[in-house]
C-alpha cells in the first residue's frame, strides 16, 4: 500500500521506481453495493479496476455495510477517537464529484469530511461537517498548505445532515470552484479573485489530487480546532458513523486513462 501514488514518497523509497504509476481520472460512479467500489488497505495491489476507493489505516474503521460505505470514529484507551480515511484510487485534476452521504458528526467534536486534496502540494477543496452544527455543511479551499480558515463558508440550512442523505457536489474547473448541495449552489470561488499581487500568483487549487472521505476526533485537537469542532467528544452519544451511498466522478479532461483531452472551451 505504501507504493500507492497517494502514499508513496519516491525520495524515501528503496528505489525511485518503487511507487506505482498514478491512475488518472475516468468518468465513473462508485456504488458501494458493488464489489469493486471499496477495498481494505491490505487487499489493494495497485489496480484501480479492482477498487475505486481504499482505506488508508490499519486497523481499519471503514467497511461496506448497510448498503453503504461506513466510516466510524472509535474511542481509544486514552480517551481520544481513532477514525477512518478512505481515498480514491484515481487522481483528478478538475472535474465534478458528487457524493450522496450522511454525516457521522452526531455530537460535538466529531468531524466528517469530503475532500479533494493533493497531500504533497497542499492544495485542497473540501466539505466538512462538525457536530456543533448539524443543519449546515462547511466549505473551504487551501493553496499550498496556506491554512486560511477565514475563507470558510457555510451552506444554506439543510435538514439534519446526520439523519438525512444529501447530494454534495464540488465542481472544479481551471476558472472556478462551485459547491452545491442537492443541486443548489451556495458558493462559487473564481480563480481570478484569488490573485495575490504581492507574490504574483493565483492562490487557487490546481494540482492533480485525490478524492477522500474521513471521520476524525476534532475535539482532541488544539484549542482552536476543538472549539470549531464543538468541544470534547461525548462518547455516550456513540456510535459515530459516516455513511456514503455513492460517489459520481465526471472528469474535466476527457480521453483515456493516460491521455487527457481538454474541453474545446478550456483556457490555455
Amino acid at each position: 500500500m505504501y507504493c500507492a501514488p497517494f502514499n508513496c514518497e519516491p525520495e524515501n523509497s528503496r528505489t525511485p521506481n518503487s511507487c506505482w504509476n498514478t491512475a488518472h481520472c475516468v468518468d465513473e460512479t462508485s456504488d458501494f453495493n458493488s464489489a469493486t467500489a471499496f477495498a481494505q488497505v491490505a487487499d489493494y495491489k495497485g489496480d484501480p479496476h479492482t477498487a475505486q476507493y481504499v482505506s488508508k489505516f490499519e486497523p481499519s474503521n471503514a467497511k461496506h455495510t448497510n448498503e453503504q460505505l461506513e466510516l466510524e470514529l472509535v474511542k481509544q484507551p486514552d480517551g481520544k477517537g481513532f477514525g477512518a480515511v478512505v481515498t480514491g484510487t484515481r487522481a483528478i485534476q478538475y472535474g465534478t464529484v458528487t457524493a450522496v452521504m450522511r454525516s457521522g458528526s452526531t455530537a460535538g467534536g466529531v468531524v466528517s469530511s469530503f475532500i479533494i486534496r493533493n497531500d504533497k502540494v497542499g492544495d485542497e477543496i473540501d466539505f466538512e461537517f462538525v457536530g456543533a452544527d448539524k443543519a449546515t455543511v462547511q466549505s473551504n479551499y487551501y493553496w499550498h498548505n496556506e491554512l486560511d480558515y477565514t475563507k470558510m463558508v457555510k451552506s444554506q440550512l439543510l435538514t439534519d445532515t446526520t439523519h438525512e442523505y444529501h447530494a454534495y457536489q464540488i465542481q472544479w474547473t481551471p476558472e472556478q470552484i462551485v459547491w452545491a448541495v442537492d443541486g443548489k449552489t451556495f458558493r462559487t470561488v473564481r480563480r481570478v479573485d484569488t490573485w495575490d499581487p504581492k507574490n504574483k500568483v493565483f492562490k487557487f487549487p490546481d494540482s492533480e489530487a485525490y478524492v477522500s472521505f474521513s471521520i476524525w476526533d476534532g475535539g482532541a485537537g488544539a484549542k482552536g480546532t476543538a472549539d470549531w469542532a464543538g468541544g470534547k467528544v461525548n462518547w455516550t452519544a456513540a456510535p459515530f458513523k459516516f455513511g456514503i451511498k455513492n460517489v459520481s466522478t465526471n472528469c474535466y479532461f476527457k480521453g483515456n486513462e493516460t491521455t487527457y483531452v481538454p474541453p474545446a472551451d478550456a483556457k490555455k
